[in-house]
């Protein structure tokens, strides 16, 4: 098997990360834009991590799917944007297969039994286009603006994009042109929509304000933020009924952004002693502005992987929304010593969920159950709240 190898293979199933699986000759072929039972010709295009299995783009489909659907961007196309994952399939299928992906990690890496009695997902509107508040452009040496394809470092030129909101397409139809390589954010905020050049990022970078459930956030133009408009206020919410029936004195939200979670917390118990925690310094100074109402919380400017050294007193609720990588060992084995009610996790990676939950496993905690919520259609991104009890 080699790179521009053509094959016809059956797909078998869906697999993470916006690929479905095949087998040709007892190698296992990741494949991208097709679905599960269909048969397909697919290039081969370079070898997987570890070099035992490979990847492969779809250039034919001989026997469709039932699923399957004509896409309606037209940049979605054999080596095209590689934005997005599904364009060719329902909102609705899209979510059975991410929630398939959900379930399937949990049990392989994870070693819940019970995975598809404790998980669910639902779908949150818009659930097709015009969703996407935030996108980064790359100038092409052309100077037009585009995306990067597939595993590339070409720029695939786009006049608009499907799932950006239309005052971002808005935008980027009068963007001037750039030099080759210059990235921009565009971003939606509460009353504009603002252009931000990529290399500003400071902790001076001008602020826009995000409306969160009626009410105003500062956060950096360029600094981290939901890209689907209703994510804020649907993790926040969801994190209200994770705790609804607790008396909590004291939490730790970590990984904490601009505080919106904790805000959700402190909603209910506006008198409970919050560590927040944050390695940004930006996002940390929001938070302080962002949280002042509040009389008792402590924002902490420091990388969780260290402050959870030190940490000495217990707390009631502990909430977390690492990075795609996880929390890691050492911060899930801190949290589990040092939580007493509840470990609310806010994942945007099955696969490092699920690894992060068998460390906590070890230390006496079990998973209650997943809500995961489809913040990013037509990709194969998902947002669960996750949380564990103490057995």
């Amino acid at each position: 098997m080699n790179p521009g190898e053509i094959l016809t293979l059956n797909i078998e199933k869906v697999a993470h990360g916006g690929f479905c699986v095949a087998r040709h000759e007892g190698v296992v072929v990741f494949v991208r834009h097709c679905l599960p039972g269909e048969i397909v010709e697919a290039k081969l295009t370079s070898l997987a991590p570890g070099k035992r299995s490979w990847f492969a783009q779809t250039i034919k489909v001989i026997k469709p799917s039932i699923n399957r659907v004509a896409s309606k961007c037209v940049f979605f196309k054999t080596d095209g944007c590689g934005g997005c994952d599904w364009q060719h399939t329902t909102s609705k299928y899209q979510r059975e297969l991410k929630l398939e992906v959900l379930i399937e990690q949990l049990a392989r890496f994870g070693q819940v039994n019970n995975a598809a009695e404790i998980c669910a997902i639902h779908a949150v509107e818009p659930s097709e286009q015009n969703w996407r508040t935030r996108v980064r452009l790359v100038a092409s040496p052309e100077g037009n603006w585009g995306f990067r394809k597939t595993r590339s470092h070409e720029i695939q030129e786009i006049n608009k994009c499907l799932i950006a909101d239309q005052s971002i397409n808005e935008v980027l139809a009068t963007l001037p042109k750039g030099n080759v390589d210059d990235q921009v954010l565009i971003v939606k905020s509460k009353d504009e929509t603002i252009v931000y050049p990529v290399e500003t990022r400071s902790s001076r970078a001008p602020n826009s304000v995000q409306e969160v459930d009626g009410h105003d956030f500062a956060v950096a133009g360029d600094g981290f933020w939901q890209v689907h408009p209703e994510a804020a206020a649907v993790l926040s919410n969801q994190i209200k009924k994770s705790i609804n029936g607790l008396k909590i004195d004291s939490f730790a939200d970590l990984y904490a952004g601009v505080g919106v979670l904790a805000h959700s917390v402190l909603q209910e118990f506006p008198l409970a002693k919050a560590l927040v925690v944050e390695a940004d310094r930006s996002a940390a100074q929001n938070t302080k502005e962002n949280l002042k109402k509040f009389k008792n919380v402590q924002v902490i400017n420091e990388r969780v992987d260290r402050w959870t050294k030190s940490i000495k007193n217990k707390m009631d609720v502990v909430i977390l929304d690492p990075p795609r990588s996880g929390a890691g060992q050492n911060v899930m084995q801190q949290i589990c010593a040092h939580t007493l009610q509840k470990i609310i996790y806010i994942a945007c990676d099955p696969a490092a969920l699920a690894r992060d939950v068998l460390v906590a496993n070890k230390y006496g905690w079990k998973l209650e159950a997943v809500v995961a919520f489809d913040l990013f259609p037509m990709t194969h991104h998902l947002e669960s709240v996750a949380v564990l009890v103490h057995e």
